[in-house]
């Protein structure tokens, strides 16, 4: 579709794509699955599903020639795939949806600094304004009331998912790995392998049929979707942009948490969602008005 050759639609839409991840993860714990197994077992299907899709689509000549950057991928599985999803889905276990979500896009102001340094990305004043003002939104939420309320181990973890994850943002870009299906085969075949031991360490059980639609849609929509729409949105635009837009996705988190938790947002959670708006809208403003942010890669 020409509606995703924009590097700000594919980074808003994965932003609300993976704002699914907190309350389908938290109505997965909730059926009796573990952390290490959710977090393992969506990674897995994606790679089986995506791998399968590949070799069916006469793709195998390709997901050779883009295993060839294996070392690369390896290393960017780790950050992106075992980083976020191990302490993130860990996170969901031990402090609120909300609270997780806003925690792991707190560390994306390190993409923006390593991005101006390496890759030579402007700061412009929209860029810095808007990403200020996500940041101001965000802290306005976490002291926002008892909904934001979880155990420092929980916003530990939350942290250091988001670490990953902005590290991640960061060296896809700087090592120019692409946004094919072919590299998410890879990056979810690594990260599965990552991810493993501590699910076999924590221990296997038999999901029930509701955990199983969970874990469906957790990989069908947030783990395919929203990565593979990160990965293009990296592509065709600057890595600290993409970072701002998809900083949005707590908004987008605490929206759904509302609608099947009956999480409700205090007044002052709703003036930090109120930042996080304006902070979009300037982010989104400044990909306009930065000449050739968003032409068309051939």
């Amino acid at each position: 579709m020409k509606i995703f050759n924009n590097f700000a639609i594919c980074a808003l839409t994965a932003a609300a794509l993976n704002g699914l991840i907190g309350p389908l993860t938290r109505l997965t714990l909730l059926q009796g699955v573990g952390a290490s197994q959710i977090a393992f077992t969506k990674a897995f299907i994606a790679f089986f599903l995506l791998l399968g899709y590949c070799l069916l689509a006469g793709k195998a000549r390709e997901l050779s020639n883009v295993g060839k950057q294996w070392p690369t991928l390896a290393i960017l599985a780790f950050l992106g795939i075992f980083s976020l999803y191990f302490f993130e889905t860990q996170a969901f276990a031990e402090a609120s949806v909300s609270l997780v979500s806003f925690l792991t896009y707190a560390a994306g102001g390190f993409t923006i600094l390593l991005s101006a340094i390496f890759l030579n990305e402007r700061l412009t004043v929209l860029k810095l304004v808007s990403f200020l003002t996500i940041i101001a939104g965000i802290l306005l939420m976490f002291n926002a009331g008892s909904e934001m309320s979880g155990s420092m181990k929980g916003a530990t973890l939350a942290l250091l998912g988001g670490l990953g994850y902005a590290l991640f943002i960061f060296f896809a870009k700087y090592n120019n790995i692409g946004s094919g299906l072919c590299q998410l085969v890879w990056l979810f075949g690594f990260g599965s392998l990552y991810l493993f031991p501590p699910a076999l360490v924590a221990g296997f059980s038999a999901p029930s049929l509701s955990a199983m639609l969970s874990l469906v849609a957790l990989v069908v929509f947030p783990t395919i979707g929203g990565f593979y729409l990160t990965t293009r949105a990296i592509k065709l635009g600057e890595a600290g942009r993409v970072q701002i837009i998809e900083t949005s996705d707590p908004l987008f988190a605490t929206v759904f948490a509302f609608i099947l938790f009956g999480e409700v947002l205090s007044l002052s959670a709703a003036w930090g969602a109120c930042f996080v708006i304006v902070g979009l809208l300037c982010s989104l403003l400044a990909s306009r008005t930065v000449p050739g942010v968003n032409h068309v890669k051939p």
